[in-house]
C-alpha cells in the first residue's frame, strides 16, 4: 500500500534542490516492492526495435555528453526499446514554453513550480493527462511514489506530470563557509542562532562585515557577507502556502481562516524584506545584486531549501571549503514543494506510452538511474563499495534533482551512504499543508492576471532583493498599482476557489 499521511495545520515554514539513495537493482520497468519500497532486480533483455524520444532536460549541457548519451541509449534500448535525444532547457524557460505552446511533437518536458510553470502548462492543454495511464501502464511507478506527492501534483483533480520523489517536503537552511565564518571570524554562535526570521542573522552579518573591514577580505573575491543575484535570496521568506504566484497570492500557514493575502505585504515577508533593506544599506549584501545575472558559485553565508547532508552533496560540492549548516525551518509538504521537479509528456507526443514507460524506467531502474546521474561507471564515476560513489572528473554533471527520484541513486562521497535513506525517512514523516493539491484556475480572470503579472514582474527584482528605501511603503505602492489592474478580482476569485477546495476536501 502507498503511504497515507495526515493533513495538519501548522506553524512551520516552507522553502525550496540534489541527491540519492542506495537501493537494490531494478528490472527494466522497475518493479518496486509493496508499500513504496525500493525496486527489485532482474535482467536486461528487452525489445530490439527502438523508439527515439525527445526529452527537454533542465539545465546546461554537460561538458562532454556524447559518450554518456551513447551508453545511456544502448542500455535503455536493450531494456525497454527506447533511446533519448536530449534537448537542454537552459537558462530561461522561453524555448521550452515556445515548444509546448506551439504544439511541438516532442515527448518529455521538465516542468515544475518555477520553470515552465506546471499548473499553467497543464491547464492550457500543453501536457498530456496521464492520470489513468499511471496506474494502468506504470503501476510500479504509481505505487512507488507516495500518495501525498501525487496529491500535490494534481491540477483540477488530474495529473499531467510525474513528480520527482526526492526532498518533496521543503525545509530551509542557512549555510556558510565554515573556515571563514567559524575558524577565522569566530562567528559560529551567531551563525547557529535559531529562528525563522532574517533578523536573527543580523549579528552574524555585522560581525562578518566588520571582520572583513579589519583587513580580512571575503574569500573568492566576494564583496559582502551575503551575496545573491537579481533573483534574490533563494528563500526570501517563509510561512505561507502559494495560492497563485503570478498575483502574489498566499495563505499563511497556521491561519485556520485560510484568508488569501498578498504575499509581499504579510507580516513575515515585510519583516524579512525590511531586514534585507537594512542589510543592503549597511553593506552586508552585495551592492550589485539587482544587476547580477549569474548566481555566485561560492559564498560566505547563504540560504536555500535542502536537507541534512546537502552541505556535502550540494552546497559543498567542488568547493575548497567546508560547509556548515543551520536549519531555519522544519520540512513541510506543500503543493509548491511536491511539484518542485517533474516530467510531463507533450500533449502532441507521438509516443506517449513509451515516454511514460521511460519516466518509470529512469526512476526505478537503479543501474540506469546512476548512469543518468553520474555517467559511465569507471569513466565518470566509481562505486566505492560502501553505498557511495566518487566522481572521476566533471564531464557529466547534469542537474540530478531535475531527473528522477533520489532514492535509487547512490550518494557521492564524502556524503554518508545513509544520507538519502535518512532523507526518505524524513519525507515519509512530512507534514502536509491544508492546501496540498490546490491549483488556482485563472480562466475567469485571465485579463486581470496578465496585467497583474506584468506589474509584479516589473517590481520583482526589488521585491526580492531589498534594494528599496523602505519595504512597507514600497510594497504598499506595488499593491495599489496592482489594484488598478484588477488584483482584487483575482483575490476574490482565489478565495472562492480556496474555500471550495477545502470544502470538498473535508467532505
Amino acid at each position: 500500500m502507498k503511504r497515507k499521511m495526515k493533513v495538519l495545520s501548522l506553524l512551520a515554514a516552507i522553502a525550496m534542490t540534489t541527491a540519492a539513495f542506495a537501493g537494490c537493482g531494478a528490472n527494466p520497468s522497475g518493479s518496486p516492492s509493496s508499500g513504496g519500497g525500493t525496486p527489485s532486480s532482474s535482467g536486461n533483455s528487452g525489445p530490439k526495435e527502438t523508439v527515439e524520444l525527445t526529452w527537454w532536460h533542465w539545465g546546461e549541457s554537460p561538458k562532454n555528453p556524447d559518450a554518456v548519451i551513447e551508453a545511456l541509449n544502448k542500455k535503455s534500448a536493450e531494456d525497454i526499446g527506447v533511446t533519448i535525444r536530449f534537448l537542454w532547457a537552459t537558462g530561461e524557460d522561453t524555448k521550452l514554453k515556445t515548444a509546448l505552446s506551439t504544439g511541438a511533437e516532442d515527448d518529455i518536458a521538465f516542468t515544475c513550480s518555477w520553470f515552465a510553470y506546471y499548473p499553467t502548462t497543464a491547464q492550457s492543454g500543453q501536457l498530456l493527462d496521464i492520470t489513468d495511464k499511471l496506474s494502468e501502464q506504470t503501476p510500479d511507478l504509481w505505487n512507488y511514489i507516495p500518495d501525498y506527492v501525487w496529491e500535490g501534483s494534481r491540477v483540477n483533480g488530474r495529473i499531467y506530470a510525474v513528480p520527482t520523489y526526492k526532498d518533496v517536503a521543503a525545509a530551509s537552511y542557512w549555510y556558510c563557509n565554515k573556515e571563514y565564518v567559524f575558524d577565522q571570524a569566530g562567528a559560529e554562535a551567531e551563525f547557529m542562532a535559531p529562528g525563522e526570521r532574517n533578523a536573527v542573522k543580523t549579528p552574524l552579518m555585522k560581525k562578518l562585515y566588520e571582520y572583513a573591514q579589519q583587513g580580512n577580505p571575503y574569500p573568492h573575491d566576494l564583496t559582502a557577507p551575503y551575496v545573491y543575484n537579481n533573483q534574490g535570496p533563494r528563500t526570501v521568506s517563509n510561512g505561507f502556502e502559494d495560492v497563485f504566484a503570478d498575483a502574489g497570492l498566499v495563505v499563511e500557514l497556521g491561519d485556520d481562516t485560510h484568508e488569501v493575502k498578498f504575499m509581499y505585504s504579510t507580516d513575515n515577508y515585510i519583516a524579512d524584506l525590511q531586514t534585507l533593506v537594512e542589510w543592503y544599506k549597511a553593506g552586508y549584501v552585495n551592492q550589485d545584486c539587482a544587476q547580477l545575472e549569474k548566481e555566485p558559485e561560492f559564498c560566505v553565508v547563504n540560504q536555500a531549501a535542502g536537507w541534512k547532508g546537502a552541505e556535502v552533496a550540494v552546497w559543498g560540492l567542488n568547493k575548497d571549503y567546508t560547509v556548515a549548516i543551520c536549519q531555519r525551518t522544519k520540512p513541510v509538504a506543500s503543493t509548491s514543494s511536491t511539484i518542485g521537479s517533474m516530467q510531463g509528456i507533450f500533449a502532441n507526443s507521438k509516443h506517449p506510452d513509451e515516454a511514460l514507460k521511460f519516466i518509470e524506467y529512469m526512476n526505478l531502474n537503479e543501474s540506469y538511474r546512476n548512469m543518468l546521474g553520474y555517467g559511465i561507471e569507471g569513466t565518470n564515476w566509481k562505486d566505492n563499495g560502501d553505498g557511495t560513489v566518487t566522481r572521476l572528473g566533471s564531464d557529466w554533471e547534469p542537474g540530478l534533482f531535475s531527473q528522477a527520484t533520489f532514492f535509487t541513486l547512490k550518494p557521492v562521497a564524502p556524503a554518508p551512504a545513509t544520507m538519502y535513506t535518512d532523507m526518505k525517512a524524513e519525507m515519509d514523516q512530512a507534514i502536509q499543508t491544508d492546501l496540498l493539491g490546490f491549483v488556482f484556475d485563472m480562466s475567469n480572470v485571465t485579463n486581470e492576471v496578465a496585467a497583474c503579472s506584468a506589474v509584479i514582474n516589473k517590481h520583482k527584482t526589488t521585491l526580492v532583493c531589498g534594494t528599496m528605501s523602505d519595504a512597507s511603503s514600497y510594497v504598499a505602492d506595488v499593491l495599489n498599482e496592482l489594484k488598478t489592474c484588477g488584483w482584487d478580482k483575482i483575490r476574490d476569485e482565489a478565495q472562492k476557489q480556496v474555500d471550495e477546495f477545502l470544502k470538498n476536501k473535508a467532505s
